[in-house]
């Protein structure tokens, strides 16, 4: 089911300030240390207390309302350049 989240094993490796595996290395454990590497980049100025009340969750939930507008506003933007282009080409072309 979309959302749920997924038990993860616990791997047997560090990661070294310099984002390295001490430990087994494993074709899972890079992809793990891959992807904790990128929430912790993804996260940069994110205090852990903000990460803990959620406010990954709450962006989301803005963005999922925002980009849609966003899409509309964008379309219509685009829609009325090219009326106002065919318009000046239509002028120019009676001149």
């Amino acid at each position: 089911m979309a959302g749920e989240r997924q038990s993860v094993q616990p791997p047997h490796f560090v990661i070294s300030s310099e984002g390295e595996i001490l430990g087994e290395d494993t074709p899972e454990n890079q992809v793990l240390v891959r992807r904790v590497v990128a929430c912790v980049n993804a996260c940069d100025g994110i205090t852990t207390e903000e990460l803990e009340e959620g406010i990954i969750a709450d962006m989301r939930k803005v963005i999922a309302q925002a980009a849609p507008l966003l899409q509309e506003r964008s379309q219509m933007t685009e829609l009325l350049q090219r009326e106002i282009r065919a318009e000046l080409n239509s002028r120019k072309k009676k001149q």
